[in-house]
C-alpha cells in the first residue's frame, strides 16, 4: 500500500510540474508518508470506549436477530442511513464523517453513534464515531473479524481536529476508507485522510470470518436512547441540541473504481422520511443532500 501511495504522489508531482512548465525535480516538495493513526488498543480501547462498547454489540446482535431487545424502560434504539448492498459487488468504501467534540451524553444508558460505517461484502471493521456518557468524543475501528470489539480507540481531542478534520459544510469532518486488500484472507484495512500530509493513515487492520453476519453494509446515524418524562423527548435530544450529523462524499469501490452511493447500491433504512417521534426527538431533522451519498440529521 505505501509503494503505491508514494507512486501515486510521484506522479501527481510530475503532474504538476508539466503545468508549470518545470521538472518534477524543479517542484520537490515532499513526498506524502503515512504513519499508523495513535490510539488506544487491547484492553486499553475496551477499557476507554467502556459501557458505550456494550450497547453497541447488544444493537447489532438485534439487528442480525442473535438477540432480544433489553427490558429497559422508555428506551429507543434505532437508526437511518444508507445500506450499501450485497449485489452492489463494492469492496470498499470512503466518506467524510462530520465530528462535534463539545457533545456529552448525560444519561448512563445513552450513547449517540453518529456517522458509523461499515463497508458491505462481510467488511472486518466498522469505523465509528462514539458519544457516551460524560466521554469526549471517539473514533472506534470495531473489529468483526476476530475480537467482535473496539479494536483501537482514538479520541477526537485537539490533535485529532489538526490532524485528521477540515470544515466540511460548516462543521469538523474526518475521512475514512475502507478497502480489501486481500479478497482470500477477506482483509480489509481502514484508513484516516491526513489534512497535513495528505497521506492516508492506516487505522486498523483485520482478516477473517465477518461475525455480524449482515449482508449490508452502511453508513448511519444511530442512538441508544432513555426517554425523560420531563421534557417529553430522549435526554440525547437536549445534549445535542444545535449539533449536525452528517456523512457527505460516500463512496462505493467497485471493480476498481469509485462510484457515489445512490439509492438503487445504497437505499436508505429502515425507511426513506424517518419520523422524529420514532427517535424520541421532536427537533430532529433528516435531509437527503443529495441521494445517497450525503445525509445529515440535525437536533
Amino acid at each position: 500500500m505505501r509503494k503505491l501511495l508514494l507512486m501515486a504522489c510521484s506522479a501527481g508531482l510530475v503532474a504538476a510540474a508539466a503545468l508549470a512548465g518545470g521538472t518534477a525535480e524543479a517542484a520537490a516538495p515532499a513526498v506524502a508518508v503515512a504513519h499508523e493513526v495513535p490510539g488506544l488498543t487491547g484492553a486499553a480501547a475496551k477499557a476507554a470506549a467502556g459501557p458505550s462498547a456494550d450497547k453497541f454489540l447488544q444493537l447489532r446482535r438485534e439487528q442480525a436477530g442473535k438477540a432480544a431487545a433489553p427490558r429497559i424502560a422508555a428506551q429507543k434504539h434505532t437508526f437511518w442511513g444508507p445500506e450499501p448492498q450485497l449485489n452492489s459487488n463494492a469492496d470498499g468504501m470512503v466518506v467524510t464523517q462530520s465530528v462535534t467534540p463539545s457533545l456529552r451524553i448525560s444519561n448512563r444508558n445513552d450513547v449517540v453513534y453518529a456517522p458509523t460505517m461499515k463497508p458491505t461484502g462481510h467488511s472486518c471493521i466498522e469505523v465509528v464515531t462514539a458519544y457516551g456518557l460524560g466521554q469526549a468524543a471517539q473514533v472506534w475501528a470495531w473489529d468483526w473479524c476476530k475480537s467482535v470489539s473496539p479494536a483501537k480507540v482514538v479520541p477526537i481531542d485537539s490533535s485529532f481536529l489538526t490532524n485528521y478534520t477540515t470544515t466540511v459544510n460548516g462543521h469538523p469532518a474526518y475521512t475514512v476508507q475502507e478497502v480489501r486488500t486481500n479478497a482470500s484472507a477477506n482483509t480489509w484495512t481502514a484508513s484516516l485522510r491526513n489534512v497535513k500530509t495528505g497521506a492516508w493513515d492506516p487505522l486498523f487492520t483485520q482478516s477473517g470470518s465477518d461475525q455480524s453476519t449482515l449482508n449490508e453494509g452502511w453508513d448511519i446515524f444511530e442512538i441508544y436512547a432513555t426517554h425523560n418524562p420531563s421534557t417529553g423527548n430522549a435526554y440525547y435530544c437536549a445534549d445535542a441540541r444545535g449539533a449536525v450529523f452528517e456523512s457527505s462524499s460516500i463512496q462505493l469501490r467497485v471493480s476498481g473504481a469509485w462510484t457515489a452511493a445512490t439509492p438503487t447500491n445504497s437505499p436508505l433504512r429502515p425507511t426513506a422520511t424517518p419520523r422524529p417521534a420514532d427517535y424520541d426527538c421532536t427537533t430532529l431533522k433528516f435531509q437527503v443532500v443529495t441521494a445517497n451519498s450525503n445525509w445529515r440529521v440535525t437536533v
